[in-house]
């Protein structure tokens, strides 16, 4: 799989902690659920960037594998925050997907 991040506005320690916990965390929870060699060839992209004004972040997590683009968008008050919700509507996304996938097979 593919990861790549992009930051805007992040401080370095936040960078980096963002792609140890991804890496750490994160990625078993995709690679159990991208079935059928999908792993491999998936991409994945963070943006996250933070709004001084509004004092958020903004996180915006992708998911690329197959013929399918999967995206979400959330906010926080804090740069985890924003990227687990971010990345938990991904993966519900991923679960519905793959049902479907499963649905139509057996109806073969």
């Amino acid at each position: 799989m593919t990861t790549r991040f992009y930051f805007k506005d992040i401080k370095e320690s936040d960078k980096q902690f963002l792609e140890k916990y991804f890496n750490d965390k994160k990625m078993g929870r995709l690679k159990k659920l991208l079935l059928h060699g999908n792993f491999e060839l998936a991409k994945f992209d963070v943006n996250a960037k933070y709004h001084p004004r509004h004092d958020i972040f903004i996180v915006g997590v992708g998911l690329s594998f197959a013929d399918k683009n999967l995206r979400s968008e959330e906010k926080g008050h804090t740069l985890m925050e924003a990227f687990d919700l971010a990345f938990d509507r991904a993966i519900n996304q991923l679960r519905k997907s793959e049902s479907k996938l499963r649905e139509n097979r057996a109806m073969i």
